[in-house]
């Protein structure tokens, strides 16, 4: 996935929204989001490679997302999965849980570049392979490929924070909020575009998540392709 927006502790009534690209090639094959048999149960993707998620979300109100960077050198191919380590992250049952594991993770074992998100609707954080960690504060916090959360060098993070500028997030009912975001989703626009249509490697499926204040799922909307190919 190249690109995740968190919509954090903004709206009461939907304290964690998460709208979300995955990028990969075409040909690697992957299940949409399905219940896993798990402790906690989890709601995620499945990539059918090496067995790992992209994005989900457990009984417990635990959201996890993880992209991979491409600004931080060659991926080495020995190394842990980077899915694998969102699944580890989703199994646990409180962010704070989860933090102790990926610190664990990262103290013990080398991995390849990435950023990985994870969040309930009362606590989150975010991380980086080299474990430069830190807390979600309330906002709107951006993801990509490129860059820590919230890189202001990145294009595509300027735009989704304009998009997000522009919603009346306190008056629109939450299916306008979450159409709005399917559309920032399907951006094309250059430079570094949300969405890569076409190629042999691009946007392959898009995700859309709310959370009530309890962290129950209010929504969990998933476009497989890419989201410029939806209405």
């Amino acid at each position: 996935m190249c690109f995740v927006l968190a919509i954090y502790q903004v709206v009461p009534s939907w304290p964690l929204i998460v709208a979300a690209n995955r990028d990969e090639q075409r040909s690697r094959p992957s299940s949409p989001p399905h219940r896993w048999t798990a402790d906690p149960p989890l709601w995620a993707g499945r990539d059918e490679v090496a067995g790992g998620t992209w994005l989900g979300i457990n009984s417990r109100g635990l959201l996890a997302a993880v992209t991979n960077r491409r600004d931080g050198g060659a991926a080495d191919r020995s190394l842990p999965s980077r899915g694998q380590l969102c699944l580890s992250a989703l199994q646990q049952s409180t962010p704070s849980a989860a933090r102790a594991f990926v610190e664990g993770e990262l103290a013990t074992r080398r991995h390849n570049p990435f950023n990985l998100l994870c969040a309930s609707v009362h606590e989150g954080w975010v991380t980086t392979w080299r474990g430069d960690q830190q807390a979600l504060a309330r906002g709107v916090h951006v993801l990509t490929n490129h860059g820590d959360l919230d890189d202001a060098t990145q294009p595509a993070v300027l735009r989704a924070h304009a998009a997000v500028a522009a919603i009346d997030l306190a008056a629109e009912p939450l299916a306008s909020v979450l159409a709005a975001l399917g559309r920032l989703c399907a951006d094309t626009t250059e430079p570094g575009p949300i969405c890569r249509p076409g190629g042999a490697a691009g946007t392959v499926s898009s995700s859309l998540i709310a959370m009530d204040p309890k962290g129950a799922v209010a929504a969990y909307w998933h476009a497989e392709d890419t989201p410029s190919s939806h209405d």
